[in-house]
């Protein structure tokens, strides 16, 4: 574990000091990113409809003090189709959160670590909607991709929490502790 992630860890665990927290670096198996997140993981791998393909859609993330903490990852063949995913994640959020709204790209902030590619949908957004019970739900999402090798994976880190957004140590923790291998 790098130092970085050392202290962020000890940031996360004293910022976010909860027994329903339990912060752990956890290794993606299938894609170079690891995370830190606040339970044990649940891991799948679900082939999903994209457009005219079949896309195998590998997520991790788990449910913490009523937060659910996810990140999910695809392999693209061009940088095109990066932006269309990112923008169909974009989309099937808005409509998970049932925003009134028509969906349009949304503004935010530009979503762009080392190593990660520029592209205008690779944001980073927070919105306030409902589940499916008319609950409010808070979303903290964001999108980013990565050229490896001949391909692109593309990336949708978020934490969803109802009620009320998590607090600010753990959604830190949570996003300072994605890091590119």
């Amino acid at each position: 574990m790098t130092m970085a992630r050392c202290l962020i860890l000890t940031a996360a665990l004293l910022g976010a000091c909860s027994p329903a927290l339990n912060w752990r670096a956890v290794a993606l198996d299938d894609a170079p990113l690891e995370l830190m997140l606040p339970c044990k993981p649940d891991r799948a791998v679900r082939k999903l409809p994209w457009g005219t393909q079949q896309l195998s859609v590998s997520m991790v993330g788990c449910e913490a003090d009523g937060a659910t903490y996810a990140v999910a990852h695809v392999a693209v063949g061009q940088p095109q189709d990066a932006a269309a995913i990112m923008t169909d994640w974009q989309k099937a959020l808005h409509q998970q959160l049932q925003m009134p709204d028509a969906w349009q790209p949304l503004p935010g902030q530009a979503f762009v670590w080392p190593g990660t590619l520029e592209l205008p949908q690779a944001r980073q957004l927070q919105w306030q909607g409902k589940n499916g019970q008319g609950q409010a739900m808070y979303a903290d999402a964001r999108w980013f991709a990565r050229t490896e090798g001949p391909q692109l994976r593309v990336y949708q880190a978020m934490v969803l929490s109802p009620g009320k957004p998590v607090a600010a140590a753990a959604l830190q923790g949570f996003v300072q502790g994605l890091e590119l291998r």
